[in-house]
């Protein structure tokens, strides 16, 4: 914990980009995507259940490792809405990494973070509720998302004395009180997020950190549990209102992959490391390792993306 909480946002050098990208169905472009992607290195995207429902035959192969998960969701409408929120993060993931959906396999860390198996150079989140799907992508390193209902009743409920360090307490209460309970939505939103991002989920106390402004949509600054900013600048974090009903936050790492400008799937191989692990392989085996069809020489060289190749080994 101590370790993240030496990284700070930097509201002043923070560009917001382009806001989240509204996904209408899987047969739709996503040009709001890549707009984003190559402006500030991250993405959101959002949609709705409804026009992300996989047809049922088809689940247990879009859910893959996680079918069993699935099975195991008791009520039908957030089973419904874990097979879409995932539907709608393999559709963004590859269109950021110039793939098929049915290429790519989902997988979650252990402390329960999703990563595309296979694809190391794109960091993913998701998250879901009611009529609300939202995924986030980034090429800048780790990042965590989360959604929640614009007026869920958080003021005066046992999850305000949860959330709020003691600065952020009485900044909500200098707010007028119609504004009091949508910012602690984002703020429990935001928090979330930052949790999601670092693999800690809600293991990790919300009230050992804080943010700072409590209110509206733009960036926010991490503060430690004694409301003292944090030092250095390697997190982004920013809310937004979605289809007029929900809070959603994210939180982004400048730190990890690097400026990593290419995510496409067909130039993750370097042509001269696969020529030479092969002929390595091929000399043990005594075998031709032209036989394998890949040719040798500088540079990276172009690479369909198969199935079996996205998804990595179990």
């Amino acid at each position: 914990m101590s370790t993240a909480l030496q990284q700070e946002s930097d509201p002043a050098a923070y560009n917001p980009g382009p806001r989240p990208t509204f996904a209408p169905g899987p047969g739709a472009p996503l040009p709001g995507l890549h707009q984003a992607l190559s402006t500030t290195g991250y993405a959101l995207v959002w949609g709705r259940p409804v026009d992300w429902s996989p047809e049922l035959p088809a689940v247990k192969g879009l859910l893959g490792r996680e079918f069993t998960r699935y099975e195991r969701i008791g009520s039908p409408g957030h089973r419904h809405r874990f097979a879409a929120s995932r539907m709608l993060l393999k559709h963004a993931a590859a269109a950021a990494l110039g793939a098929e959906p049915e290429q790519l396999d989902l997988a979650r860390r252990p402390g329960g973070r999703p990563y595309v198996r296979g694809c190391d150079q794109l960091e993913v989140s998701l998250s879901h509720t009611g009529q609300m799907l939202v995924v986030a992508v980034s090429r800048l390193g780790i990042v965590g998302v989360d959604v929640e209902a614009a007026d869920r009743t958080v003021l005066g409920s046992p999850v305000e004395r949860d959330i709020c360090i003691a600065r952020e307490s009485e900044a909500i209460g200098r707010l007028p009180a119609d504004r009091r309970n949508a910012a602690l939505v984002r703020l429990w939103t935001l928090k979330e997020a930052y949790s999601k991002a670092l693999g800690f989920g809600m293991r990790m106390s919300f009230s050992s950190f804080g943010f700072d402004p409590v209110g509206g949509e733009g960036p926010g600054r991490l503060l430690r549990a004694d409301g003292v900013p944090v030092e250095q600048g390697q997190w982004w974090f920013q809310s937004h209102v979605l289809d007029g009903a929900y809070t959603a936050s994210a939180a982004i790492s400048r730190s990890g992959l690097g400026d990593i400008r290419d995510t496409q799937a067909r130039t993750m191989l370097d042509g001269d490391l696969t020529a030479t692990v092969l002929a390595a392989a091929a000399d043990r085996a005594g075998t031709d390792p032209s036989s394998s069809g890949t040719e040798s020489g500088p540079g990276r060289q172009p690479w369909a993306p198969q199935a079996e190749s996205l998804a990595g080994t179990p």
